[in-house]
């Protein structure tokens, strides 16, 4: 099954819902990348994810056109607001979902309140994440078995 999490940078919050869905199962494929990617994730992400034993130090942002050649069964937009309010690109997909989490950068450049919204967000994507494996894929996974 391949999933595939597109934000705007793919900095943050894409970079967390990846690393949390892979950590479930890692016989999916999952991807995320980003309409304007930025240099780097963010360093809080990965902060806020090595507390809880996800490494992303390694990752890095990617260009949404690295695979738009490829076919997914979920398309995940992850963002502020609403998907409508997403410039989605032509991605290829069967399924498409859209997950809507507060920037954490936004309206703030104290770093511990940062980091604070940091770990907010990665729990709410947490409990999404864990919804969507155990509710939804592991069901399409027994079906195409």
């Amino acid at each position: 099954m391949k999933i595939f999490f597109l934000s705007n940078q793919n900095s943050c919050r894409s970079q967390m819902a990846e690393a949390i869905l892979k950590s479930y199962d890692y016989d999916l494929e999952i991807l995320s990348a980003g309409i304007a990617p930025v240099d780097h994730v963010s360093d809080i992400a990965i902060e806020v994810m090595k507390e809880i034993g996800i490494n992303l130090s390694q990752h890095q942002p990617r260009n949404y056109s690295e695979y738009q050649d490829m076919e997914f069964d979920y398309l995940i937009t992850v963002g502020d607001g609403t998907n409508e309010e997403l410039k989605i690109p032509p991605i290829k997909h069967k399924r498409k979902m859209h997950l809507g989490f507060h920037n954490p950068y936004e309206k703030s450049d104290d770093e511990n309140e940062i980091r604070e919204k940091c770990r907010e967000i990665r729990d709410e994507i947490k409990t999404e994440m864990d919804y969507f494996y155990h509710h939804i894929l592991k069901n399409q996974k027994k079906q195409r078995v």
